[in-house]
């Protein structure tokens, strides 16, 4: 199976076409889309990409959005949209933090050096 790839990125200076469907219903989504100035789309149209030998399902898509984050010059998080509907653990904005703020500080190693 071959899949051909048409990334999309939307330029929202004259009109937003993302659905935030937990803020606007659809009526209103689809008023606020009728009555934008454009909708301007820039599309990239990659080669066909298919399933490697001894690659599953979840490599295959991993590879596929890494190529399209690479086109449209996007980082490629290893999340997806969900994220932004459920509720993220405490645990893991601790760790994130205490990563950050590692990176900020420093060790102990690094202040006593200095």
């Amino acid at each position: 199976m071959s899949l051909s790839l048409r990334p999309q990125q939307y330029d929202p200076r004259f009109g937003d076409a993302f659905w935030n469907s937990s803020q606007f219903g659809m009526v209103n989504y689809l008023l606020r889309m009728m009555s934008s100035w454009a909708i301007v789309c820039s599309v990239w149209y990659l080669p066909p990409m298919t399933r490697e030998e001894g690659e599953d399902a979840v490599q295959f898509a991993s590879r596929v959005k890494a190529a399209i984050a690479r086109q449209g010059g996007l980082v490629d998080l290893l999340w997806d949209g969900g994220l932004k509907r459920g509720k993220v653990k405490d645990t893991f904005k601790e760790e994130q933090q205490k990563l950050y703020s590692k990176m900020l500080v420093g060790t102990k190693e690094d202040r006593s050096r200095s």
